[in-house]
């Protein structure tokens, strides 16, 4: 233990949250150590939108580019691994205070006297037939990322496994992409309820918010929803296959695109268990509670960047939480070292060459 490097913070993904973190702690003169794999998110997509200065870049451009200008600050350090234990131990580099060791599978073992989770979450599938397969190149489910490319063809709203708020929300959201209509007056958007519709059996606020998006053009598709098959017809776009309920007559009908929201689940939950951080139910799935601002846990020096900790999730929220975590690993690191320094005068006081400044004697006595 006596003879490891103990970073300033140890940053376990390396994502836009995670190295959002590092380019902060890079202009702080901090070190710190990536820890990541090679498997992201948004594996599969072509490129980000809604990125300042990023729009319709592909994702790993994007983290290649902050690698490069996170490697100007010379700080940081990058580990190829998957972190299987984190906890909190006593550091005597540090003057004792407490820090963080992680061990990877591969059997390596780190130090840092702060922690950063960027580790995301995953999304979980529907065990529907072809979804897998179509995402996330036919399947969207954020309209600020994707679909404005096929804004113009016929695009669906898949309820699944039933219908939701936020699906009609979304309906209204691709009504925006694109306010062309059909020779017959409907709009391009299709809600596909996966079942019949009874607005006397849901809630009053969604057969309203239905009832607008329908005035407006939406079609609603009230037939079992069996499969999903991907098409080679101009490299986009799915065949929705369709089961009317009363008839059981199928048919599969061609959308550009489906827009689906996933539940989540939160990546190494087993490193969240071990360091006892508090969790919280948010609108899709379980997300690490943090403070606002720098998103710091319950647990001192451990800070959350990205996925993890966010309701909304996209890269700017990700570059966000990231420059934010790298504020509070900071301030944290700052108010350890003037502990050790007001330990290290004990009763002494200021020494005499560091109370003057221009010439003028200042009292620091209390």
């Amino acid at each position: 233990m006596s003879a490891s490097k103990v970073y300033d913070s140890l940053i376990i993904g390396g994502g836009p949250g995670g190295l959002s973190v590092a380019l902060g702690l890079g202009r702080q003169n901090r070190s710190c150590l990536v820890i990541s794999h090679k498997h992201f998110r948004n594996d599969g997509i072509e490129a980000s939108h809604a990125v300042l200065g990023h729009d319709h870049v592909h994702p790993q451009i994007i983290l290649s580019r902050a690698r490069d200008q996170i490697a100007r600050y010379q700080n940081t350090s990058y580990a190829l691994a998957e972190i299987i234990s984190a906890q909190k131990v006593a550091l005597p580099q540090w003057r004792g205070h407490e820090g963080f060791k992680i061990e990877s599978r591969e059997g390596e073992t780190w130090y840092g006297k702060t922690l950063a989770l960027a580790t995301g979450v995953r999304d979980l599938f529907p065990s529907l037939e072809g979804y897998r397969e179509n995402w996330p190149r036919n399947i969207y489910q954020c309209l600020f990322c994707d679909g404005w490319e096929r804004r113009r063809s016929e695009k669906a709203v898949l309820c699944y496994p039933e219908l939701k708020m936020q699906d009609v929300k979304m309906a209204s959201m691709a009504l925006g992409q694109d306010t062309t209509k059909n020779k017959n007056g409907t709009a391009k958007v299709t809600i596909l309820t996966n079942g019949p519709y009874k607005s006397d059996k849901v809630d009053p606020a969604l057969a309203k918010q239905l009832k607008a998006v329908m005035a407006r053009g939406v079609k609603l598709d009230q037939r079992r929803v069996i499969r999903l098959e991907d098409t080679t017809k101009e490299n986009e776009g799915l065949y929705v296959h369709l089961r009317d309920h009363e008839t059981g007559e199928m048919e599969k009908v061609f959308f550009a695109f489906l827009v689906h929201k996933p539940n989540t689940q939160l990546n190494a939950r087993n490193l969240i268990e071990q360091l006892g951080l508090e969790i919280t139910p948010g609108m899709f799935g379980d997300i690490i509670e943090t403070k606002p601002m720098m998103p710091a846990t319950n647990v001192p020096g451990v800070y959350i960047a990205g996925d993890a900790g966010n309701v909304l999730t996209h890269v700017t929220t990700a570059l966000s939480t990231g420059i934010g975590a790298a504020g509070g690993i900071v301030h944290y690191l700052n108010e350890k070292d003037d502990e050790d320094a007001l330990e290290s005068i004990g009763q002494g006081g200021i020494p005499d060459n560091r109370k003057q400044i221009d010439g003028t004697g200042c009292s620091t006595d209390t």
